[in-house]
């Protein structure tokens, strides 16, 4: 026997897909002198159709506004306008181009034809920008109000309170401090001025501190506590502030911590006269601008022989040095306190 046929299968090679001829998708040309009679045109195929339907959208490049059906870009009405006229040219941003734009005359002539509401109704361009110019002089109206209210307020050059710096800010030693004795104690201490205070340090706001740690060593005799331990307390509390108010709540606040009693007085020469021969410290917040540029604290001693008032300024050991008239205290006060052991 024969050994048997093998029938082989041969694969039919893979077809790919027939690519139109450019014949038919574009009519043919006519060679010169004779035209394409219709007869001899092709008939429309899917594919032609489809190439004619994508060339019938594209339109010819102009500087004219595209009708709003065609799409949803507007042009803007000035430039549009300014086109036409040939006075404003279509051309990339420069600065040449936007010095034609805004001293073009017909801006100024349709301003005085119509009117600025008119011409702000009618392009929001315009009314954008000057709502935005307004906008931008009312903040710096605000930024100028607040720089001269927020500005610490000075001394006249004639006031009593402005005086020149001749002695050194040098505390009494805590070996001298005792009971029913005001001790000297200065915010530019070494001891204490690096000490953080607020946004500051104790040695450039740190008065009101320093005039409690006073009052409490001679009240209360003890030598535990120095003006650092009373800036901690204010910065725990949140009342570091320079202002008369947040001056008054800290030595409200702060005194019954410290076994003090805090008592407001009227701030007038009798009850001021009254309360240092009780011999008892006596705290005054000053106001802005008198002792200080901001609020600080002062401590009144006593009444020397020409019945002048004697006093401790924790920011000047000049100011400290001095006699100081009542009407002087007086009018530089804003609140006034007597210190008592609670």
């Amino acid at each position: 026997m024969g050994a048997p046929k093998v029938k082989v299968h041969r694969r039919k090679p893979h077809s790919k897909p027939k690519t139109p001829k450019l014949e038919a998708i574009m009519p043919p040309v006519a060679s010169a002198g004779a035209p394409v009679s219709a007869a001899a045109a092709p008939a429309p195929t899917a594919v032609r159709t489809a190439a004619r339907s994508l060339t019938s959208r594209m339109r010819p490049a102009t500087s004219r506004p595209v009708a709003s059906a065609w799409g949803a870009f507007r042009a803007d009405p000035v430039i549009a306008g300014r086109s036409l006229r040939g006075t404003y040219l279509l051309r990339a941003p420069s600065v040449g181009s936007f010095c034609h734009y805004i001293t073009d005359g017909a801006d100024l002539a349709e301003l005085s034809t119509v009117g600025l509401a008119t011409m702000m109704r009618e392009r929001r361009t315009l009314r954008c920008a000057i709502i935005a110019v307004l906008g931008a002089a009312a903040l710096a109206a605000a930024l100028f109000v607040a720089y001269f209210c927020l500005t610490p307020a000075t001394a006249d050059a004639d006031s009593p309170y402005l005086t020149a710096e001749v002695g050194e800010a040098k505390s009494t030693s805590s070996a001298l401090w005792k009971a029913g004795t005001i001790p000297s104690l200065y915010q530019a201490d070494p001891a204490w001025a690096d000490m953080p205070y607020g946004q500051a340090t104790l040695g450039e706001a740190g008065a009101a501190p320093c005039a409690l740690a006073m009052a409490y060593v001679a009240v209360t005799g003890n030598t535990d506590r120095a003006p650092a331990d009373f800036a901690q307390w204010a910065i725990d509390h949140d009342l570091t502030a320079s202002g008369a108010d947040t001056v008054d709540a800290y030595l409200t606040s702060a005194a019954p911590d410290f076994g003090l009693a805090l008592t407001p007085i009227k701030a007038e020469g009798r009850a001021l006269r009254h309360a240092i021969v009780s011999n008892t410290p006596v705290l005054v917040v000053t106001r802005p601008g008198t002792f200080a540029p901001t609020a600080i604290v002062v401590v009144l001693d006593d009444i020397d022989r020409d019945s002048h008032i004697v006093l401790h300024d924790p920011t000047s050991p000049t100011r400290s040095g001095k006699g100081w008239l009542f009407t002087d205290i007086v009018g530089a006060a804003e609140k006034v306190f007597e210190v008592r052991a609670a």
